[in-house]
């Protein structure tokens, strides 16, 4: 690879992973205008409680954070990703850890989610931006903030058959705040996200 690609595709892996980042944040802060910004009109996305277009996304993300109960917190850490580019596409992988804090039956939780974004991106007008995201979730975890207030028998009483292992307490906790969550998580190391993984592969070199 001569001298100059080299850096062209530095330049491409790192504004790829500036963007990245940057959809943390701005999800994070109720921006949602930067947040639009990160993807393409026509993108869509699918995690455990959506999956459609981006448009779809950004308003039902708006009127969670409009009802928002005082003490409740949302943070996405995005670590570092690994990015493919072809031209003018790109397929990038990304960790996401998703930390939410709120209350169940007047106890506050502390919920943990291990997820990995799969994205694929296009760079039109000499922008990158997001075409399709899709979550593939790992494992998570769910912890009372102050143990000695909940009852031991808490957990016990959960019903947590009809989830995915691999996002029970999330689901759990989306269905307590009136959220439905989708039948067709993608998890860790099954067949979908083998699929995945080949329909991204597929679609970085077909141009």
């Amino acid at each position: 690879m001569s001298k100059d690609k080299l850096l062209a595709l530095i330049e491409d892996e790192h504004q790829i992973a500036s963007l990245q980042i940057r959809w943390g944040y701005a999800r994070d802060s109720d921006d949602w205008e930067t947040l639009a910004d990160c993807f393409h009109n026509d993108a869509t996305i699918h995690l455990s409680w959506i999956s459609g277009p981006v448009k779809d996304f950004i308003a039902r993300s708006s009127a969670m954070a409009a009802a928002r109960r005082p003490g409740s917190h949302l943070k996405h850490l995005i670590l570092g990703s690994w990015t493919r580019v072809n031209k003018n596409r790109a397929f990038s992988r990304c960790h996401t850890n998703l930390y939410i804090r709120g209350k169940m039956d007047n106890h506050e939780f502390d919920l943990q989610s291990w997820i990995c974004f799969f994205d694929l991106l296009e760079r039109r007008d000499n922008v990158w931006r997001i075409i399709k995201r899709t979550a593939v979730y790992e494992k998570d975890r769910l912890d009372p903030v102050d143990p000695h207030g909940v009852p031991k028998d808490f957990f016990a009483d959960m019903e947590l058959s009809a989830f995915p292992a691999s996002a029970k307490f999330l689901c759990y906790l989306l269905q307590h705040k009136g959220l439905i969550p989708l039948t067709n998580i993608i998890s860790v190391y099954s067949d979908e996200e083998c699929a995945l993984r080949k329909e991204s592969e597929m679609w970085i070199n077909s141009v």
